[in-house]
């Protein structure tokens, strides 16, 4: 197997030309910021990049099917005896003026702080309305700008700027596991929890390791996903009121995949208490901020749905969607996606038919891999009902033939 004992900007670029990719394809594929990349190829191999980005390299070569890793071995070696321009390259470090940022930006670090802070609203607002496939570059594009000032930056400033560098890292894994790059997601969520600690943040420390339950509960890891909630749940007192909503409504999602009825919705009354009042979706209250009273009466629909009560899931997913702020789009194609899966249970083929593609149309627009692959299970669920014209326009629109 072809393997890299250490990823310089020369072994990147290599890998690009082999996978046949833009270095905004080649960034979107890996799941960086296309200034990276730019940064790793103008370096050469005087660019290292991070030991997390290292690891994520190693993957998309290991994931390379056997033309391609062949094509980056000969482009590799091609570049062990470079000739006069390149040995300029690797004994000549770029200046600071070759890319990145313009000279003196740290002198300007306060009101970069602020449009940092102010960007992260703007961003999270853009994945409510549209999804990742309109947030996630300039996700990346402003951890780029964040780490670039790192190196330069120190005292309160930097912490500042650490606890931002975690705070986009936390929305880069949020956006790449709704976008269904969940080894990219876990880098990142990974990459926020160092920088978190690095902050001494308990409250960013508590988001991540949210997060990671939330992975667990893709995974249907019942232990998992209720161990990681309540560890982010141990400092709940200190916590502010929409995050701990989001943390133990994590926690009725486990109860659910164990079929624990009860205790499910006793945790989702709890969240109901701490729910955010947010309607503009540009998480001006914090982390959870999007844990409103409609959200989280979506997600104990979506648990009556997990408990095997698809009737009653269809009942409070017809109630609570029409009163979702319409930012909340992309949730919007979750819970429809969701609601046809229940309406396709109780065998209301059509209902369930109309209903998913609206939640296709609403995950390709967005970017949602996570919705248009439950749309994906309710088409091949439906697939023998063809004959019925919302079915069969389904499977058309799902590629599916009819």
């Amino acid at each position: 197997m072809t393997a890299v004992r250490r990823w310089t900007g020369r072994e990147a670029r290599a890998l690009r030309i082999a996978l046949r990719l833009s270095v905004r394809a080649f960034a979107e594929h890996l799941g960086v910021a296309a200034r990276t990349v730019s940064k790793w190829e103008a370096g050469g191999v005087v660019t290292v990049p991070r030991p997390d980005t290292q690891a994520i390299l190693d993957t998309a070569l290991s994931r390379a099917d056997p033309a391609t890793q062949q094509r980056f071995v000969l482009l590799s070696r091609a570049g062990d005896h470079p000739g006069r321009d390149d040995r300029e390259r690797v004994f000549a470090r770029p200046s600071s003026s070759s890319f990145g940022l313009p000279l003196g930006s740290a002198d300007h670090i306060a009101e970069l702080l602020v449009h940092l802070r102010e960007q992260w609203h703007a961003l999270v607002r853009t994945d409510n309305l549209l999804g990742p496939r309109f947030a996630l570059a300039g996700v990346l594009d402003q951890i780029s700008v964040i780490e670039e000032l790192l190196p330069i930056t120190s005292g309160t400033h930097r912490a500042e700027l650490v606890r931002l560098a975690a705070t986009y890292a936390e929305s880069a894994a949020w956006l790449h596991e709704d976008a269904g790059q969940m080894p990219a997601a876990a880098q990142w969520v990974s990459s926020a929890m160092e920088w978190a600690h690095e902050a001494g943040d308990r409250r960013l420390l508590a988001w991540t390791l949210f997060r990671r339950s939330q992975h667990a509960a893709r995974e249907r890891d019942a232990q998992g996903t209720l161990s990681l909630a309540r560890a982010a749940a141990r400092d709940g007192d200190q916590l502010p009121d929409p995050m701990r909503a989001a943390i133990v409504h994590q926690e009725a999602h486990r109860y659910a995949l164990e079929g624990d009825e009860l205790m499910t919705h006793r945790a989702l009354d709890r969240a109901l208490g701490w729910a955010a009042p947010d309607t503009a979706g540009d998480a001006r209250s914090g982390h959870g901020s999007f844990c409103t009273g409609p959200y989280l009466e979506l997600q104990r629909a979506a648990c009556w749905a997990t408990l095997g009560r698809p009737k009653q899931a269809i009942q409070l997913f017809e109630v609570v969607l029409p009163t979702l702020p319409a930012v909340y789009r992309r949730d919007r194609g979750v819970a429809c996606g969701q609601l046809a899966q229940a309406y396709a249970a109780t065998g209301e083929v059509d209902s369930a038919a109309q209903v998913g593609r609206e939640a296709l149309a609403i995950a390709r627009s967005s970017g949602s891999l996570q919705t248009e692959q439950m749309v994906s299970r309710l088409g091949r669920f439906l697939a023998r009902h063809q004959r019925v014209p919302a079915v069969g326009a389904l499977l058309n629109e799902l590629g599916a033939p009819a």
